[in-house]
């Protein structure tokens, strides 16, 4: 409901009246004229509303009250008490007659009709079929104008909104992308850690692999020792066979037994040898080749180490001793493995065929390491020792002159 407020008691005009027709110009189809027409007229069908209500209001009050001031009646009326009284006191205060307050605000309702049929002349030209078509050409224009902001606000606002979009797909991808460097820098991590592994158990192996064949150097030397000292007892009883001094027959007795327990334990210790042992030793040897590649890479090494093999292979199967070779073979052998090595193994040039293949056979050939390992193998193993453990009696002397040597004890 509107309120009105009075300065005083006359009749005010609201607005001029207005000839409905007024010749129309072109220039009102703009976008801003028709913005600021459609706000006033929206303004004054408000107002229009609100006088409406004002006209109804006084006249159920006029019937409620019959000019004679009786408020009772209101209660048989569809209106309620509260508003009737509060359209009652503004009345009042405005000290302005109820008849008085009828005619002005039947006037102010005309002025509203007029004021309501000049904002709407300009739009009956798109309604009215006898309007000339350079009137209607120009509110269509405006009506594609309109249309065509329309359509550009829906376009940037979903060109917003894909842009949106592709920020938001770029931030994933972003995200994702850092994962998988994180992912990848992680694998390269763990990657060098087993690299460095890898390279610590090589080195680890092969320091292994350089103490066992230590080892095995100083046990072929202690080996080499003992044969040297059989030959030199064999030559020294050779000499005094020259001489006339025979051993006797127990000395042979002795060296029989000696040699029956000798083939007695290779015998046991072969057959102890079992497939886990070879197994072990093949793999430390494949080991030790691989460690050891990268040193021995030449092409003639190679070749100088495959000739060697295979002589002393052939001097393994022929079971020859020390004097089955002649001294032209020797010598033959020795350069062909020397011109082929380019001075590998100088420092055991001048050795024996049997004593290179027995004692740096293993380096080349895998069935010489398995060999010469199965033969050691009776001293490290329990109950394969060829030391005996209790004191021999030595035989007696062959004759006097080796009594000689013998000394009594007191």
């Amino acid at each position: 409901m509107n309120q009105f407020e009075y300065e005083d008691r006359v009749s005010q005009q609201w607005c001029p009246l207005i000839t409905p027709n007024q010749p129309q110009s072109s220039t009102f189809w703009t976008h801003f004229n028709v913005e600021h027409h459609l706000k006033e007229l929206h303004h004054t069908l408000f107002l229009a509303n609100s006088m409406q209500n004002e006209l109804e209001m006084l006249m159920k009050v006029k019937e409620a009250k019959g000019y004679e001031g009786n408020v009772e009646k209101v209660d048989g009326l569809s209106i309620k008490r509260s508003d009737f009284d509060d359209f009652y006191k503004i009345i009042e205060g405005n000290g302005i007659d109820l008849g008085a307050q009828e005619s002005i605000s039947v006037n102010a309702a005309n002025g509203l009709m007029s004021k309501l049929r000049f904002l709407l002349e300009p739009f009956r030209v798109v309604a009215d079929e006898g309007s000339p078509w350079e009137e209607k050409s120009v509110a269509v224009r405006l009506n594609d104008k309109i249309n065509k902001s329309r359509r550009n606000r829906l376009w940037r606002k979903r060109k917003r909104r894909r842009v949106a979009e592709m920020l938001s797909k770029e931030g994933e991808q972003f995200a994702k992308l850092d994962r998988e460097a994180d992912e990848w820098r992680a694998k390269e991590i763990a990657k060098d850690l087993a690299q460095q592994k890898v390279e610590k158990m090589k080195e680890i192996a092969k320091r292994k692999a350089k103490e066992e064949r230590k080892k095995l150097e100083a046990e072929l030397e202690l080996a080499l020792i003992v044969e040297k000292l059989k030959e030199l007892r064999s030559i020294r009883i050779q000499k005094m066979k020259k001489q006339g001094h025979f051993l006797p027959e127990e000395d042979d007795r002795f060296l029989e037994r000696v040699r029956a327990a000798v083939e007695e334990e290779e015998r046991q210790a072969t057959a102890a040898a079992n497939t886990d042992a070879a197994r072990e030793v093949i793999a430390a040897a494949e080991e030790s080749r691989k460690v050891n590649q990268g040193v021995s890479a030449d092409l003639k090494q190679g070749s100088s180490d495959d000739v060697c093999k295979e002589i002393h292979e052939q001097k393994t199967q022929s079971g020859s001793g020390f004097g089955s070779v002649t001294g032209t073979s020797k010598g033959r052998e020795k350069d062909g493995c020397e011109g082929q090595s380019y001075g590998a193994y100088d420092y055991v040039a001048n050795l024996p065929p049997e004593f290179y293949h027995y004692y740096h056979g293993s380096n080349t050939d895998m069935g010489t390491l398995i060999e010469v390992r199965r033969t050691w193998d009776a001293y490290i193993r329990h109950g394969g020792s060829r030391i005996p453990g209790h004191w021999i009696q030595p035989p007696p002397p062959a004759d006097e002159i080796w009594a000689s040597y013998v000394k009594q004890n007191q």
